[in-house]
């Protein structure tokens, strides 16, 4: 009786037919459980590092902990870590004494980073940051000569704006301008500058950034855009021109009075080698999710700090798809162990040394069989006329193999058997012997042991005693 019909009885007439039904149910519900365990299609599970954002009133920290809580939605979870800025974020993820911990960070394009240290680019967010001068409102500028010999702030040490605005100083026509630059904090600076006791404060952020918005309104601050600015950048290829309308800040009040041209830089996610590729790939998928327009921005088309932190292999892939491909959303652990194109080779690897053993597999066989089919011939030769094995086992005490020369070639004979039945023995048991070979090895086997044993009989009888 068929396991479907001891159901169609009915629980009353075989209920152990329904528990091994419902037994079988709760196995296979469990191994799908397992599978979709095992799986990260839809969350962040593994998405497990540190987000280095900067200030905490910058729009890095904001970014990052936007992210944090989308990912904390979905498995996810990322620790935001608040820093002075972009130099200090990529001395964080090279890590110190040794000391590497799987972290992303925010860096401002143009900030030189270390050669040799494993970092790696992994995009840029899809809104670039701009170099906001900001001065007292009402304050006459009308070309960089009317600043020459200003103060100003560029803020805190180990900031994105005190690097750009160090660059900029040192590369340009502004060293001539006598400028005396300090290191402020973001709000601090702008307090100075009310209080002319600066001339100017620097801020490379987004022109949205709810902070610039306060600051302007709060400490009545005018955006400074002198003739000549669209020059002053066009000599970096990491730096362009952006363009802040009239009445972005405040329209009734008319701030900015005027369009101003801006320098923009990129901001551009780091990450270090102690991020494996799953992280990634969940990073990458968690800015697509918060940032629409992120795949579309991607690659960065000219970023100076991709010369010594290249495109990532996980975003050059995922930017082509538009999304994880499917190694990395079903099988996560492997591709953090190798990525997919390594495990593609490795299969073919494996497939073309599966395919050789076999080969050879087949080929040792032959040798086996053929060598087999001469050591019979001799066999045959020994009597006269050949005859089979059964029959030799049947002659009469006596019959055969008068000579010394006879018993000596049927003594080899039994050797050179022997020595072939070992050999197929060994083979056998051979880890280069494909599951399912070994049948064809065992017959050979059979049919050596039923030679031997025929020139066994031969050899005793011929010596004048029965067979043993």
């Amino acid at each position: 009786m068929s396991f479907l019909d001891e159901l169609a009885f009915g629980p009353g007439r075989n209920w152990r037919a329904w528990v091994r039904a419902l037994l079988l149910l709760v196995v296979l519900v469990a191994l799908a459980a397992a599978i979709l365990y095992l799986t990260v299609a839809g969350d962040y599970a593994y998405l497990k590092a540190a987000v280095y954002t900067g200030a905490p009133t910058g729009e890095y920290h904001t970014v990052g902990e936007r992210l944090a809580a989308r990912a904390l939605k979905k498995n996810g979870h990322l620790k935001v870590v608040v820093t002075a800025g972009s130099v200090e974020n990529i001395n964080r993820l090279v890590g110190e004494n040794g000391r590497c911990e799987p972290a992303f960070a925010f860096v401002q394009d143009g900030v030189p980073l270390p050669d040799d240290a494993g970092l790696q680019t992994l995009g840029r967010l899809p809104q670039p940051e701009s170099l906001l001068l900001l001065a007292r409102r009402g304050r006459a500028i009308a070309s960089f000569e009317d600043l020459k010999g200003a103060t100003v702030g560029i803020g805190p040490e180990g900031s994105g704006t005190g690097f750009l605005m160090q660059h900029l100083l040192d590369n340009s026509d502004l060293k001539d301008l006598g400028w005396k630059p300090s290191n402020y904090g973001l709000e601090a600076q702008a307090t100075l500058v009310q209080a002319n006791q600066l001339d100017l404060a620097a801020f490379v952020m987004n022109e949205n950034a709810e902070l610039i918005r306060n600051l302007v309104e709060k400490y009545d601050l005018e955006i400074v855009s002198p003739p000549g600015i669209d020059g002053l950048t066009a000599r970096d290829r990491w730096l362009h021109v952006g363009k802040i309308p009239a009445g972005y800040y405040d329209v009734g009040r008319q701030i900015p009075a005027t369009d101003k041209d801006v320098a923009q830089v990129d901001t551009l996610l780091i990450t270090n080698a102690c991020v494996g590729r799953a992280q990634r790939v969940a990073f990458l998928k968690l800015l697509s999710d918060e940032f629409p327009a992120f795949v579309r921005s991607n690659p960065p088309p000219a970023a100076r700090s991709q010369d010594a932190a290249p495109l990532a292999d996980e975003a050059r892939e995922f930017f082509a798809n538009g999304q994880p491909a499917l190694p990395d959303r079903y099988f996560p652990r492997l591709v953090n162990l190798m990525s997919p194109a390594y495990w593609i080779y490795l299969a073919m690897a494996v497939t073309v040394l599966l395919n050789g053993t076999e080969i050879y597999s087949r080929f040792r066989l032959w040798r086996i069989d053929a060598n087999r089919e001469l050591l019979e011939a001799r066999l045959k030769a020994l009597v006269t006329p050949p005859l089979t094995h059964d029959q030799i086992k049947a002659l009469p005490t006596g019959a055969v193999l008068k000579s010394p020369q006879d018993r000596n070639a049927a003594q080899d004979l039994m050797k050179d058997l022997e020595a072939l039945r070992s050999r197929c023995a060994a083979q056998l048991q051979s880890y280069v012997t494909p599951m399912g070979s070994e049948m064809y090895y065992r017959y050979q086997e059979s049919m050596m042991v039923e030679a031997i044993a025929a020139l066994s009989t031969l050899l005793c009888r011929s010596n004048g005693k029965g067979a043993s």
